[in-house]
């Protein structure tokens, strides 16, 4: 969306090959659950606020987007598996969107500009990019020409091969997406009747470098009186809740919940929503690791050819990845390369 809405801004015909039915990806965001957004996918801003009018690029356009940083006083807990240890969340510099999301965000500022070119349910079968011109095929049967094609499809769906290139890819480019670890997803979301924990615990995960486990006040900076409890949980940590039935997963989490706070958690808990991101089928998983090398990563992002481009939050100039805001600097940075 945001290489379409660059190249609006430059009077550049498009078309985004959308394979859902609706926009957005792992930006989800659900609004029945809370009395405020809650992200199913992406959730934090993890750059100062000026990159939303980086992203714009326009002097009329004033985003108003309200965010959070977290209070330095604020407790952060670690649960080692025997001992929940406290402290004070110090250096925390993740901001929180305020009645509104990554989602919001796109929602109002940039798919007005090219929702009129999206074309829903038309998953990318085969992408032939002989010299100077770029042939795309969908499984529906339709093609698409142009004079270039950006890939901006999660990485575990190039790791399956459900695109064919034409003609193949490098070996070196073949290996960096075989061999970057793209890592699983799963989010939840759990009311209780009062707040019994911090605003951020984190579940320790071995080796430390696989993943990420942590439990966090959803609730914290929004205006509600409601205690809604998240689980984010990527890589090895992820894994024990994927295709579970939401029933499985509610009694699985109350059971950390418990030991981890004193049996406080089951008899406040009252309901549930909980997001399987490795089992959405044009998606397969979270992001690439945190720890991916940095030379991968530019491989990724790098162009072949004239005509075939990649951006996106795996597909960057290797200086950061794995976020919203660097996978939309990675299409301007694209954009910018083309026109």
């Amino acid at each position: 969306m945001t290489a379409g809405y660059r190249l609006k801004q430059r009077g550049i015909n498009f078309q985004i090959l959308e394979a859902s039915t609706t926009f957005g990806g792992r930006m989800k965001r659900n609004l029945g659950f809370a009395d405020f957004p809650l992200p199913m996918g992406a959730e934090w801003l993890h750059a100062r606020p000026e990159v939303f009018d980086m992203l714009i690029a326009n002097s009329t356009t004033k985003v108003a987007v309200q965010t959070l940083g977290y209070d330095k006083n604020d407790v952060y807990a670690f649960w080692d598996g025997t001992v929940l240890k406290r402290a004070n969340l110090s250096g925390e510099t993740d901001l929180k969107f305020i009645n509104s999301s990554w989602f919001d965000f796109f929602e109002h500022y940039i798919v007005p500009f090219v929702i009129d070119e999206i074309k829903f349910q038309n998953p990318v079968t085969t992408i032939d990019t002989p010299q100077g011109r770029a042939t795309v095929q969908t499984q529906s049967g339709q093609e698409f020409s142009g004079d270039a094609v950006i890939v901006t499809v999660p990485l575990k769906m190039l790791q399956e091969r459900r695109i064919t290139f034409v003609p193949h890819l490098t070996q070196s480019k073949t290996h960096d997406i075989d061999t970057a670890i793209f890592w699983e997803g799963y989010k939840a979301f759990l009311e209780f009747d009062e707040q019994f924990y911090p605003a951020y615990t984190e579940i320790g995960v071995t080796p430390s470098a696989s993943g990420q486990h942590g439990f966090y006040d959803a609730s914290y900076g929004q205006n509600t009186q409601r205690h809604i409890l998240g689980l984010f949980a990527v890589g090895s940590a992820a894994r024990p809740y994927l295709r579970m039935s939401e029933d499985v997963v509610a009694q699985l989490i109350l059971s950390q919940l418990d030991e981890i706070f004193d049996g406080k958690a089951t008899p406040s808990f009252r309901k549930i929503i909980t997001q399987d991101w490795s089992n959405e089928p044009h998606i397969g998983g979270a992001y690439i690791q945190d720890h991916e090398d940095w030379k991968r990563v530019r491989q990724l992002g790098n162009s072949v050819g004239s005509s075939l481009y990649f951006a996106g939050e795996a597909y960057t100039d290797g200086e950061e990845w794995g976020s919203v805001h660097n996978a939309a600097l990675a299409a301007k940075r694209v954009v910018d390369q083309l026109w």
